[in-house]
């Protein structure tokens, strides 16, 4: 995850991985798992712009985080 302000000052929040979510096997322990999920769900509330990196990624936030669809974008392939 990364924050940042875009330069018309919009909040901004780049969401890489939920596989922490997902995977019964991840390897982050339950406190790693919990502290990710809220310091995410934090952010992701307070964003004005999610940029998901792939679809799965944007249906998982819809999903787990009941963002908007219409504050997501994808991010380009030519970007990564």
């Amino acid at each position: 995850m990364k924050k940042y302000t875009d330069k018309n000052g919009r909040r901004v929040v780049e969401v890489d991985d939920l596989s922490y979510l997902v995977e019964r096997e991840h390897p982050y322990n339950w406190f790693q798992r919990h502290f990710h999920h809220h310091r995410l769900r934090i952010a992701l509330k307070k964003a004005d712009l999610v940029i998901a990196s792939s679809p799965e990624v944007a249906t998982d936030i819809v999903r787990f985080y009941f963002v908007p669809k219409d504050k997501i974008t994808l991010r380009s392939s030519h970007e990564a």
